[in-house]
């Protein structure tokens, strides 16, 4: 009995072991079919609905699009988002377009902050925090201005620069203030 229990155990150790390194975690390189998949979530969630949809939501953080908070914008994610909104527009991909995405190695953290002190967006800093590793951008620009005085932020990173199976906390740093928001980047496409 001793013997089957301990052969039970190290067999369930294994297929632990051998699950771990499988989990998902955003693509850094997209088959043709999940560049498909990404441009038909856009088509199908026309504007800023696409940020509800079931294959984008686990990207969002905090309270965006509609509050602070925002978006990891993998590969996949920037093909459904930039796809949902040029069918608003009546428009669609060009090859160039897609090319310029799928070939990058980087991808975007994108934020909402309200801080009407922030004049630059080196007023605001973005850290991946990753156990003991605190990944900085690359470089920082900014997006969106929105309503009530809220400014997107984009921070752009290298993709060799993270472990996308790791936890990861967001830090977004203003003077005014520092928030916090916890992603696992397994959730994201």
């Amino acid at each position: 009995m001793w013997l089957i229990e301990r052969c039970f155990f190290g067999m369930a150790c294994l297929s632990f072991l051998w699950v771990l390194p499988v989990s998902e975690a955003f693509d850094l390189q997209l088959t043709q079919e999940h560049i498909e998949e990404a441009s038909e979530c856009g088509k199908r969630h026309k504007g800023t609905s696409v940020f509800n949809s079931r294959e984008i939501k686990p990207a969002c953080f905090g309270e965006y699009p509609g509050g602070e908070g925002g978006l990891i914008m993998s590969k996949y994610v920037k093909i459904s988002v930039v796809s949902a909104m040029k069918i608003m527009q009546e428009k669609t991909f060009t090859p160039d377009e897609l090319k310029e995405i799928t070939n990058s190695t980087s991808f975007d953290v994108v934020v909402v902050i309200s801080d009407t002190n922030v004049q630059s967006p080196m007023d605001v800093q973005i850290v991946l925090q990753q156990g003991t590793n605190n990944i900085l951008p690359y470089k920082t620009e900014f997006g969106m201005k929105h309503k009530d005085n809220k400014q997107s932020v984009i921070g752009t990173f290298q993709d060799e620069k993270v472990n996308p199976n790791a936890q990861t906390t967001i830090v977004v740093k203003t003077k005014n203030s520092q928030k916090k928001y916890k992603i696992d980047f397994s959730d994201v496409k």
